[in-house]
């Protein structure tokens, strides 16, 4: 079988040396800063407020925030006219009061600012925060073992040399790769701009990358199982699962590419609640996009020339 023009399997050790220099440095800002999480996972209290009139000064509602010694407390711009205040939980303070209290000394600021109205309204418990923390774990972990046994299923008849758990092992290896990434970028955003947080709709971009990737994945691998039924059984596993990513290759890109014009439109122009979704959503396709076709396979291969490198020994054992 002809293997088309790049050899991707043949450079796999580049790609694997290029993972980990994509992976690294999130790890370790995963151990050193750690994830700006919100209030989802560490509970507190979120209230969203517009002015009436011209909005003060950034500085100026952030010093007024300061002046009521909240734990953890952030300011943020949203749209023209309002703002975003988030705050831990104070013991022996109502919620609500320290909202209200907020509100007031945003309203004295200046005659042309006054009016500040209440929007919204947020306030997660500790437990509950655990508990969100806890379902969020559990959802990836469930879909990870979903896709592992539905892989090895639909591929349960693949030609030899090929292993249908293989295909599911490096695809779950593939999905991690993109998960490190994603959560490794948004440690080191995060660290640095701080309205950039970790929240419940962060985890609903994460499965949706899971999502993404994995059939982005399954494309190639289809086309592997086709080209090894197609081909006799003396041709090489790593010549068949190059011809099949080259053949797979343009498909690959444009459908990423479209998805990826779309995600970069609303990241610039979409509104503030959804930037932070719309941030992971595009991180993870381009990684996803990426992982499918330089990572998944060739550890395909990787793992076939393992296997029969220890053919031999384990002939000469029986």
């Amino acid at each position: 079988m002809n293997t088309s023009a790049f050899n991707i399997t043949g450079k796999r050790k580049v790609w694997y040396a290029l993972s980990i220099l994509l992976i690294l440095p999130g790890i370790v800002s995963l151990f050193v800063w750690h994830l700006n999480v919100g209030i989802d996972f560490k509970g507190g209290t979120m209230q969203q407020i517009t002015f009436a009139n011209t909005r003060p000064a950034i500085d100026q509602l952030r010093s007024e925030v300061d002046k009521l010694s909240l734990r953890g407390s952030t300011v943020q711009e949203t749209g023209d006219k309002g703002v975003i205040i988030r705050f831990a939980n104070q013991d022996g303070l109502d919620p609500h009061t320290t909202a209200n209290n907020i509100s007031a000394a945003f309203g004295k600021l200046s005659p042309l600012n006054t009016d500040p109205k209440l929007n919204s309204f947020q306030n997660i418990g500790g437990s509950v925060a655990q508990d969100t923390t806890r379902n969020a774990i559990t959802a990836v972990l469930l879909t990870c073992v979903a896709i592992i046994l539905f892989i090895a299923f639909s591929f349960r008849s693949v030609p030899k040399p090929a292993n249908s758990w293989r295909f599911a092992v490096t695809t779950i290896l593939a999905l991690a790769h993109d998960l490190l990434f994603v959560v490794g970028a948004y440690s080191i955003i995060g660290h640095f701009f701080p309205s950039i947080e970790v929240d419940s709709l962060f985890i609903t971009a994460l499965l949706t990358i899971l999502g993404f990737s994995v059939n982005d994945t399954i494309v190639v691998f289809d086309r592997i199982r086709e080209n090894l039924r197609r081909t006799k059984q003396n041709v090489d596993f790593e010549e068949i699962t190059n011809a099949s990513l080259n053949q797979t290759l343009a498909r690959s890109i444009n459908t990423s590419m479209t998805v990826l014009i779309v995600l970069v439109a609303l990241l610039l122009l979409g509104g503030e609640s959804i930037r932070n979704f719309i941030l992971a959503l595009t991180l993870g396709v381009a990684i996803g996009t990426y992982s499918s076709i330089f990572n998944a396979s060739p550890l395909l291969v990787t793992w076939q020339k393992w296997a029969d490198s220890r053919a031999p020994q384990q002939a000469k054992r029986r």
